[in-house]
């Protein structure tokens, strides 16, 4: 059930981000979407008293906000060379995303 209920919530913030982009623009959603939740996450769970899940959390967040400001860099590079294959310049950030998120989060274990 808990499952469900995050998942409802998700929805419900994604809703609210679709809404603003239509009527203030995608520069105003795209502002509001890139705010970290991760750290709203992070600050529930240490008034919960679980400060060594929101401790990881919170790094972890910052290692997907790093992941993310390079998607950003990396598909306006892609796309100033090779404007023509916009869509596999997408999957190729995605894609280099992911693994730098997943390489800090494993360099960062040790």
């Amino acid at each position: 059930m808990d499952i469900v209920l995050k998942s409802l919530a998700s929805a419900v913030v994604t809703a609210i981000i679709l809404v603003v982009a239509k009527f203030s623009g995608p520069k105003m959603a795209g502002a509001l979407g890139g705010i970290p939740i991760i750290f709203v996450v992070s600050y529930i769970f240490l008034t919960m008293q679980d400060r060594s899940g929101a401790r990881q959390f919170l790094v972890g967040g910052v290692y997907g906000a790093i992941a993310a400001v390079f998607f950003s860099v990396l598909l306006i590079w892609l796309n100033v060379h090779f404007l023509k294959t916009h869509w596999i310049n997408l999957v190729v950030a995605y894609i280099a995303c992911f693994l730098l998120a997943f390489i800090l989060a494993s360099v960062g274990k040790k």
